[in-house]
């Protein structure tokens, strides 16, 4: 009977699943999700469950071991072993789970991101068995389904032509059976699966031939214009023009810098790096008071050909690691080319040329006609750079050459409006040191004092003659990477050390994938450079929550502490011993994109470390005794109940006693239907189990409930004995 029952919801189920897979097309075309073939296969797996009525606790576990097995698949494979990734994943899930309760939604891995896309189909799933099978009614996710794919046929690339004639079609499908079956239970109508086949085809029939026509059909022009370029072009001059909020991205103009600003998540470009790397755009020498330009004065380098050696920052010492190569793929295209520390040449522009411009530090890229052309993927060639703290720490004003001292002089330069108390500042910060290398990390500690704030929102822009940098320093302390990079230049600047503006993209997301990294806007990110003559330019990160990206060398014999910094250099080298392999630790940061709220996140105890993966597998291994626990439970409750009810029985223990049966008894499938009396619902039981113990409990149960003090007194031994008999027989 049931089997036949099922059947008649097989077609149902089919429709579904088709309807369902319309909102997982366009993922692939929107979106940057990949393997959009897993998400059906679970889908598809996941409407099975819900047709073949499998054991809830069982269906659990098969839809969690489900989206582990698609997980493993996509980001397990390179790891070393299923153990050593099922680690990894359920670390990853810990620390994605703080960044969740925290609000840091930006800083989700795409891992953890996945994961919750699977959680989510599961929902689905779970709510469309709920509308087919007991609303009976599919009629709001049709209207829902609709909505989605016209949204995204109007606003994004997606062509959704084809996904509209289809869900119409398997819409009003739908519709005409749900209204057949609501209509036989509401009748209380028995019809055999034949008849029910007979409504089935002349619907199908019908639907399809009204598609048909209507689709090829003649139809008129749109009588109202397009309102889609209208609200396009008034959502982008809705923002105000005094303090506005600019998008995020790479922009030329730095004049006045300040002000709020809207995330953006696009992709920039992809780089497929052995090394994590900041990418240098360009940098700037001149500050105003009010933002950042660069000198004039030197003629552009121009004609350099694909794989010559690049003059970028000449004076640096190349005493280098071995060559390495980072393949760059643009998404946004531009004419600039991305520099990395110990830049030597770029390919990728065989028909044309490249020009250096020796004022921004930027490197374009030229057409035969000498006109900026967009590469779409080039190569560049670099060397990482081990900077020594031995000869930077050598470095002060007394062991600089007079000449080159002259040439440092462009670094150097300060507004003649920048208030006296900025220097102060820098003079206090600096005390006590007497290189120029502790003076930078003494400024770059500074401001992780929790005096200041990360903030992307009411971030003022300095009105009138009032600085940028004296504003963020004494007055509001909150803002993003152009406050602090700027401030800290600033303050370098006031103390006699040369440094300049950068600005570029931050390392971004590691895909892990072939050493991946994914750059979107959010990571266009400003920071500090540092001129040290003996190494050259050494950046610095002064911004709350981003990590620096380069590498120390720590070659003296006793190197004094060095003051901590938010990022993975100045550490002391016991630390660097204690850190995680390489590989793991490029996938462990959640590098804080640029103008993101975010706070680093509090460093785990030696002991906490130690024993960090023991308890994770504990509390996995308890969940899923709970799991376990949970779906036996009409196995072991009976046996509970009767240790709770252990001793003498009084009226208020039997009367709750019996209520524990009858939601035992629905456990295991001898549910009492809505309008049933105990009486008809004990003989029904009494019929199944071939007894006669639940009608003399329910009758014992009732007098139990209306009993007067002049009544009959019921045997209480007897009753607590009726209820333990039927209590071990509802075990199912």
């Amino acid at each position: 009977m049931i089997r036949k029952q099922r059947i008649g919801f097989f077609l149902l189920y089919g429709l579904g699943f088709f309807l369902l897979w319309e909102w997982l097309r366009p993922l692939e075309q929107i979106t940057n999700t990949g393997h959009i073939e897993y998400f059906v296969y679970f889908l598809l797996s996941a409407l099975c469950i819900y047709f073949l009525q499998i054991r809830p606790w069982l269906g659990f576990l098969l839809k969690m071991l489900l989206i582990y097995f698609f997980l493993f698949l996509v980001f397990g494979k390179e790891n070393s072993g299923l153990g050593g990734w099922s680690y990894l994943l359920l670390q990853d899930s810990v620390d994605n789970i703080k960044l969740l309760l925290s609000g840091q939604f930006d800083n989700l891995s795409d891992q953890f991101r996945t994961a919750l896309l699977y959680i989510l189909i599961w929902i689905v799933t779970y709510l469309f068995q709920y509308w087919i099978e007991v609303k009976r009614s599919i009629l709001v996710f049709f209207i829902m389904t609709i909505f989605y794919i016209s949204v995204l046929d109007t606003f994004t690339k997606y062509e959704a032509k084809w996904a509209i004639v289809r869900i119409i079609s398997i819409g009003f499908v739908l519709l005409g059976l749900l209204f057949f079956e609501r209509l036989v239970a509401k009748e209380s109508i028995k019809i055999p699966t034949t008849a029910k086949w007979k409504w089935t085809l002349p619907l199908v029939m019908m639907i399809s031939f009204s598609v048909f026509i209507g689709y090829i059909s003649p139809k008129a022009g749109p009588v109202w214009p397009d309102p889609v370029p209208f609200i396009q072009s008034q959502a982008d001059n809705v923002l105000p023009r005094n303090n506005e909020t600019s998008r995020i991205g790479y922009g030329e103009d730095d004049t006045r810098l300040g002000g709020p600003f809207l995330p953006d998540d696009r992709v920039v470009f992809t780089a497929q790096t052995p090394s994590r790397q900041y990418w240098r755009v360009e940098t700037k020498d001149i500050y105003t008071g009010k933002g950042w330009r660069a000198s004039t004065g030197q003629s552009p380098l121009g004609n350099i050909q694909s794989g010559e050696n690049i003059p970028v920052d000449p004076i640096i010492n190349r005493d280098y690691k071995e060559t390495q190569q980072a393949h760059i793929t643009m998404k946004l295209l531009y004419p600039h080319i991305l520099i990395p520390y110990g830049f030597i040449t770029v390919k990728g522009n065989e028909n044309g040329s490249f020009q250096y411009d020796f004022n921004l530090n930027k490197l374009r890229s030229y057409n035969e006609q000498n006109n900026a052309v967009e590469l779409e993927q080039y190569t560049i060639e670099y060397q990482n750079k081990n900077f020594s703290v031995e000869e930077m720490r050598e470095t002060n004003d007394h062991s600089v050459d007079t000449n080159v001292k002259a040439w440092l002089e462009s670094y150097l330069q300060l507004p003649d409006s920048l208030p006296d108390r900025v220097k102060d500042l820098a003079n206090e910060i600096t005390a006590g040191h007497d290189n120029w290398f502790d003076k930078a990390k003494a400024i770059e500690q500074y401001f992780k004092n929790g005096e200041f704030i990360y903030t992307q929102e009411d971030v003022p822009v300095p009105e009138g003659s009032q600085d940028y940098v004296d504003q963020f320093l004494f007055d509001t302390k909150k803002g993003y990477c152009d406050n602090f990079s700027t401030s800290m230049v600033t303050l370098l600047r006031a103390e006699g050390i040369p440094a300049r503006w950068a600005k570029g993209y931050a390392p971004g997301r590691y895909m892990g994938q072939n050493g991946t990294y994914e750059v979107t806007n959010n990571d266009a990110h400003s920071w500090v450079e540092v001129l040290f003559p003996t190494q050259g330019w050494m950046p610095f990160e002064p911004t709350i929550g981003f990590q620096n990206a380069v590498d120390y060398s720590y070659d003296e014999n006793n190197d004094p502490a060095i003051p901590a910094s938010s990022g993975n250099s100045a550490i002391e080298p016991e630390e660097q011993q204690r850190e995680e392999p390489k590989e793991e630790k490029i996938e462990e940061p959640k590098q804080v994109e640029n103008e993101r709220n975010s706070q680093p996140e509090e460093k785990e105890t030696t002991l906490m470390k130690k024993y960090q993966m023991y308890v994770i597998y504990v509390l996995l291994g308890l969940i899923l005794i709970g799991v376990l626990l949970f779906g036996m439970r009409k196995k072991w409750l009976p046996y509970y109940l009767l240790y709770l009810f252990k001793g003498p029985s009084d009226r208020e223990k039997l009367i709750e006693a019996y209520g524990k049966l009858l939601k035992q008894l629905a456990r295991v499938g001898l549910k009492r239907e809505k309008g049933q009396t105990l009486r008809d619902f004990a003989s029904q039981v009494d019929t199944y189990y071939k007894i006669d113990d639940m009608s003399v409990l329910t009758e014992s149960y009732e007098r139990l409930i209306y009993q007067s003090p002049t009544s009959e007194q019921i045997d209480l031994k007897a009753t607590k004995e009726l209820w333990e008999n039927l209590i071990k027989k509802a075990t199912g």
